[in-house]
């Protein structure tokens, strides 16, 4: 089954949060527009653990880890490695170069901070090398207790939503200072869990295109309403809103059966290799200024040129290292 605007999700989620960067740009003296229509951006992070959890279920569902288990849980490994590191370790690297901060990361703290990047461990206080890897670090941790939970055959999934409600749970008990059992205590790990529950719903449920539109109308105006800051958005407000939005691109797939524009499902395509390159377009861009609401059109044109060069990316660099790995890896 093609989820194609699931994937149109991933474009805008990753557009999203292009924009939460780029917003500064845009606000003007007596006018934040930056703000007013950005500065909940971010949340396309949340969507992309949604997507994930979603993802996860449904590529492994039918699958009976009970025969050749060691062999099928390094093979789930491979690929999300494959996926992941090689795209982000380039980007990372490109990043320390061009600010000209290799002998930074050479020795001390620097070296130590590029260490925790590359293992994908979070640092009290401190971003990854490149920033946007924080992010990474939950979707790593996410694989590495979905990978273990396969060990649990059928009870998989209870396996894993139990781990992180429990997590969760625990660190509201019992806070603290570590900042690696705050990520793996996060509110942001429910997000994965909802995309689970979500998979292994549809899977069972087939959704009558009345309720469907009643959700999508709902989470669609819901969601926009919070992205604008109409409504409160406490940490249980947010995992409701987010995930009904979500589910409501789901539906679009599962019931509706939209095809989904062409132009949107490529920017899903690249999603991750824009997700990650566009700081660098921030780089660029920081060489020019231009005054006043020219800045619009300046917004405008930075988001074109994040999305070539995400284009690029993905063509030539991203899909071919991820192609060349499968075949070499046997994954």
């Amino acid at each position: 089954m093609k989820l194609n605007n699931l994937q149109i999700l991933r474009g805008i989620s990753a557009l999203l949060v292009c924009c939460f960067h780029f917003a500064g740009y845009i606000n003007f003296p007596h006018l934040p527009l930056g703000d007013i229509l950005f500065s909940k951006g971010s949340i396309g992070v949340n969507i992309f653990f949604v997507i994930s959890g979603f993802i996860m279920a449904f590529t492994t569902r039918k699958k009976d880890f009970s025969i050749n288990t060691s062999k099928e849980i390094a093979l789930f490994f491979k690929r999300r490695i494959i996926r992941i590191v090689p795209l982000y370790f380039l980007l990372t690297l490109a990043w320390i170069i061009l600010g000209r901060s290799l002998m930074t990361y050479m020795h001390g703290e620097g070296l130590n901070r590029l260490i925790h990047s590359f293992l994908f461990l979070p640092q009290k206080n401190t971003f990854p090398v490149l920033y946007l890897g924080w992010s990474l670090n939950y979707e790593m941790f996410f694989y590495l207790i979905f990978g273990i939970s396969l060990l649990f055959f059928t009870k998989r999934y209870l396996f894993i939503i139990i781990f992180f409600i429990g997590t969760y749970l625990s660190g509201l008990l019992i806070p603290s200072d570590s900042s690696y059992l705050q990520m793996v205590t996060s509110p942001l790990n429910l997000y994965f869990v909802t995309g689970i529950l979500f998979a292994l719903l549809l899977n069972k449920v087939a959704i009558s295109k009345k309720l469907a539109v009643l959700i999508c109308i709902t989470g669609i105006i819901s969601f926009l309403l919070l992205l604008f800051n109409a409504i409160p958005s406490g940490t249980l407000i947010t995992l409701l809103i987010v995930s009904l939005f979500v589910f409501s691109f789901l539906l679009f797939d599962y019931t509706f059966h939209f095809k989904g524009n062409r132009f949107l499902v490529f920017l899903g395509d690249i999603s991750y290799s824009l997700y990650l390159s566009h700081p660098f377009v921030e780089i660029l861009f920081r060489r020019f200024k231009v005054d006043g609401y020219l800045n619009i059109p300046y917004f405008i044109l930075k988001l074109i040129m994040v999305v070539a060069l995400a284009a690029l990316l993905y063509h030539f660099v991203e899909k071919k290292i991820t192609e060349f790995l499968k075949l070499k890896l046997k994954a």
